[in-house]
């Protein structure tokens, strides 16, 4: 194969690298609506918080994270929905580590951590957001509820 054609070659798998790197970059930490969303059941999930079991939804929103051991992005995606929890009680954060809980992964086709489903006050999961939160996601999120 001429030199020519090779370098051709290798310009373009790096350009086509590239644009798929910007495509995932600019879909990730973006919600996703979902339009038949099913009702998330905790006791199922085993959802606990501070060492006890969830049973009650947020009187708002609930953001069901799901997270991984060694996810980086994923404690500072925690960190954001606890701040924000903080400063408005209407709103509720669950963690859920799914390491070692394949049948969750499967169940909602989580292919990566974090993804977080936003789920309104009866718990039906109204969108899902795939990767490190951006926080007028969350914002955006926030203001598509009415109390």
């Amino acid at each position: 194969m001429p030199i020519e054609t090779r370098v051709a070659l290798i310009i373009g798998l790096l350009a086509l690298s590239v644009a798929a790197g910007l495509i995932w970059r600019a879909r990730t930490g973006r919600a996703k609506q979902v339009t038949k969303g099913e009702i998330i059941n905790l006791a199922e999930i085993g959802a606990v918080k501070n060492g006890q079991p969830v049973t009650k939804f947020g009187q708002k929103v609930t953001f069901l994270q799901f997270s991984s051991e060694f996810c980086t992005a994923c404690r500072q995606t925690a960190k954001l929905y606890s701040e924000l929890e903080k400063v408005h009680p209407e709103i509720l954060h669950i963690e859920v580590d799914i390491t070692n809980r394949v049948d969750l992964a499967n169940k909602f086709n989580i292919l990566q951590t974090p993804t977080t489903l936003v789920l309104d006050s009866r718990g039906r999961v109204t969108s899902r957001i795939g990767g490190a939160v951006k926080q007028q996601t969350i914002q955006d999120e926030i203001g598509s509820f009415e109390i």
